[in-house]
């Protein structure tokens, strides 16, 4: 119980966010300083980009299929509305790599999907590193993480924003990020557990060049839904250099259906040694 006391107070529940009429999105267009981005763009669908913004124009066929295919991105989700439907909703079902858009037709013509993000929206490759704040600590969040295994993905809705579908046990995840100084960091990670689902064993590792430079054993903790976030304080690690690092979860054991949702890792630098 005390190893929780530093975020005991911080507890994160999520909850389904619904997507509510707009008339006046009927007459929306693309702004004209939006962006073209061609990586998204396929047959029948157009995509522009501009600040936290994506616009998806779908010509008659593609609205008729009902359904539009992007790769992932790096960034969580706040809504997605088709403009001239405001009221229809319009599904987003991740996959490792790519995500599905989809709705029901509503008749023989054109369609503007208007999806809003938390941040701007990058494709995987384009995500830069995470850097320290001004004190020293790292905050390293789920839209950031590269997924590896067979059912693993992030997760942008905007009720989950998580790495999730952590039910294969040699799936993982890992997360770039740099360390200003060398020294040790308390970690903890913002998750979400189904009731009945703790206690699985999990193991935290930094890297650099593939050499381990530090490692915490942990255990997942039962919050009662797995978009129920609380922070779990996983312990110290130590490093002896600054730099570049991947950070890596990675399971042991997995008690029962899956290991855990994460959200955040939150690493802080100390100022002496516990």
């Amino acid at each position: 119980m005390l190893k929780n006391n530093l975020y005991s107070l911080m507890t994160v529940t999520s909850a389904f966010v619904a997507l509510t009429a707009c008339t006046s999105l009927a007459g929306e267009t693309v702004p004209e300083d939006a962006k073209s981005w061609p990586e998204l763009s396929t047959d029948g669908v157009h995509a522009h980009v501009g600040e936290n913004t994506l616009w998806l124009q779908v010509d008659k066929v593609a609205s008729q299929a009902g359904r539009v295919v992007l790769p992932r991105l790096c960034a969580s989700i706040r809504s997605a509305v088709w403009c001239q439907h405001p009221d229809v909703l319009v599904n987003v079902a991740p996959e490792p790599n790519e995500w599905i858009f989809s709705w029901k037709p509503q008749g023989d013509e054109d369609a503007l999907l208007k999806i809003r993000f938390d941040t701007q929206p990058l494709l995987p490759a384009d995500c830069p590193i995470a850097t320290p704040n001004g004190d020293g600590s790292v905050m390293l969040h789920a839209y950031q993480a590269s997924t590896f295994g067979e059912k693993l993905r992030f997760e942008p809705q905007w009720y989950k924003n998580t790495v999730g579908y952590w039910a294969v046990a040699t799936d993982y995840a890992t997360w770039k990020l740099k360390l200003d100084a060398p020294g040790t960091y308390s970690v903890a990670v913002l998750q979400g557990c189904g009731s009945g689902q703790g206690g699985s064993d999990a193991k935290l590792t930094l890297s650099q060049t593939d050499k381990v430079e530090a490692e915490v054993a942990f255990q997942t903790i039962d919050t009662g839904h797995f978009q129920n976030f609380r922070w779990n304080h996983l312990g110290f690690v130590t490093v002896t250099t600054a730099g570049e690092y991947e950070l890596r979860i990675t399971p042991v054991r997995i008690a029962k259906g899956a290991l855990f949702d994460v959200r955040t890792i939150h690493l802080v630098k100390q100022a002496t040694a516990p």
